[in-house]
């Protein structure tokens, strides 16, 4: 569980840095479970988790996967992902989200099961948000799953346009409570073997 040296820290941070930490609290125990429990994890290899603050999802996931899943945790800010490093050595790190591609190919990893995130995306520029939203769609399994969670429904057209199923709930027993959006079947990857069979029929 978290300590409260965990919490002081993230407070710290949000305090420092509000546009990116995204809130003054972490995840509760609802909002981690509205996260977590949609998933297959029997059939998850690889998870990548996006804005991990001080790993409250992280602690969770990490006692459901398979002892073979690999799991790469991003956080930007380095205090944060120091206490990341400390807290579970044994999982993968890095740093920025828009990188994500990147550090894939750095482990020989060519496409995810699993995509959580906890990053505001809401307050980012919109050529990140971009950059982002085009990682995660290039990058997950076409029968992977991107898992995120908002405060508002701003992010739901942006998810449409890049998922075929997107669904959400929403968690009231959290501070702010939020909304957690479950996404399947990327639809980029779709367009790009569209692309291929038109360049082997012209």
């Amino acid at each position: 569980m978290e300590s409260l040296m965990d919490r002081m820290a993230f407070l710290l941070r949000f305090f420092r840095s509000p546009r990116m930490i995204g809130s003054i609290t972490p995840s509760s125990a609802h909002l981690v479970g509205a996260m977590l429990d949609p998933i297959p994890w029997e059939r998850v290899n690889t998870v990548v988790e996006l804005g991990a603050g001080t790993g409250v999802i992280t602690e969770a996931l990490v006692q459901r996967i398979r002892p073979e899943t690999r799991v790469i945790v991003f956080e930007q800010d380095s205090q944060l992902r120091d206490l990341l490093f400390h807290r579970f050595p044994y999982l993968h790190h890095a740093d920025h989200a828009e990188k994500l591609g990147e550090v894939l190919e750095r482990y020989g990893i060519r496409q995810v099961d699993c995509i959580l995130s906890s990053l505001p995306f809401t307050n980012f520029p919109k050529r990140i948000r971009q950059v982002i939203l085009n990682e995660v769609t290039e990058r997950l399994a076409p029968d992977g799953m991107f898992v995120a969670y908002q405060y508002t429904l701003h992010m739901l057209p942006l998810l449409r346009e890049r998922f075929h199923h997107v669904s959400f709930r929403w968690v009231l027993w959290n501070l702010p409570p939020a909304f957690v959006y479950v996404c399947s079947k990327p639809k980029t990857q779709e367009k790009e073997k569209g692309n291929r069979w038109a360049n082997l029929n012209p």
